[in-house]
């Protein structure tokens, strides 16, 4: 009889089931390859699956995080889905009292809590500080990737290449319209990123279904297995980077971004910047997470 695996499925960055961003978590996974790992991403097609291992150096759990294309080094949705599943599910008393030591290929990541009466509530997730990289100065070559017109691109922002520890193309765009009526220019992308790698495209606008949010997005990223994703933490935490560095929005305090209602799964991301000094000293992305089933699969065999 073939072994099998058990693993939850949490929809992440909304409230109501169905929503958000699925995440399939398998616990006690220490003895699949990565391979394996990845074969069963691959077969559950989700934008990304985790599998959680024993720490290896003092964290509260080692995560390794594939899409059904590849291994990533971080990423947002699976690190706030793994919080609320250990916290809320798994009930573990974390090593620190008020944070969560998650162990990514990228290193150590915090993610911060708040617990009244046992109700766990406000997790937020610390990313790796934002490197600000590559400006593409064409956005006549921006709006081919993205199939707007270029007027659709504001004039008066970068469409620059932003890294909290996964590098995303951010393009600033006027309108809401535009953005639902964009599409990726699949073999443009590719011809980009044989020069340069980038983990996503992440547009953005201004304008947003609910008055009260922030930013409206989409985010693209075919060549990791992920056509669309309803809601890129990862993304969201150089987004926060950007708005904050070009004064387009004072995130001091928790903003909302909004993703995914174009795919008829809308998610609603935190993001806050803290500063010290004038400087970028924290970024901060998070959200509420649903638990929404559970279920077991085969493990694959693997011919060395």
């Amino acid at each position: 009889m073939s072994e099998t695996i058990k693993f939850q499925i949490i929809d992440v960055f909304t409230s109501e089931p169905f929503g958000g961003n699925p995440l399939a978590i398998f616990d006690d996974a220490d003895n699949l390859s990565s391979d394996q790992m990845l074969k069963i991403a691959k077969e559950l097609n989700l934008s990304e699956s985790v599998f959680l291992n024993k720490p290896a150096h003092g964290g509260d759990v080692k995560m390794r995080i594939f899409t059904p294309g590849m291994e990533l080094p971080t990423a947002g949705h699976p690190t706030i889905g793994t919080a609320f599943y250990l916290l809320k599910i798994k009930d573990i008393i974390p090593k620190n009292d008020l944070e969560l030591i998650l162990e990514q290929n990228i290193g150590d990541l915090k993610v911060q809590f708040q617990k009244e009466e046992s109700k766990i509530s406000k997790i937020l997730m610390e990313q790796p500080l934002p490197k600000f990289e590559q400006t593409f100065k064409d956005k006549k070559l921006v709006s081919s990737l993205i199939s707007v017109k270029e007027e659709d691109i504001e004039e008066d922002f970068p469409c620059r290449i932003v890294n909290c520890g996964n590098p995303f193309l951010i393009i600033p765009i006027k309108s809401k319209a535009a953005i639902d009526n964009m599409k990726l220019n699949n073999e443009l992308f590719s011809e980009i990123l044989d020069e340069i790698f980038i983990t996503g495209v992440m547009a953005f606008s201004l304008e947003t279904v609910n008055k009260n949010n922030l930013t409206y997005s989409r985010m693209f990223a075919p060549h990791i297995g992920v056509p669309e994703d309803p809601a890129t933490g990862s993304a969201h935490g150089p987004l926060a980077s950007y708005l904050h560095n070009y004064n387009m929005a004072d995130l001091s305090t928790i903003r909302i971004g909004e993703q995914g209602y174009s795919m008829q799964r809308p998610s609603q991301i935190k993001m806050k910047i803290v500063q010290e000094a004038g400087k970028i000293s924290k970024v901060l992305v998070g959200g509420s997470c649903v638990h929404v089933g559970s279920g077991e699969i085969i493990i694959p065999q693997i011919n060395e």
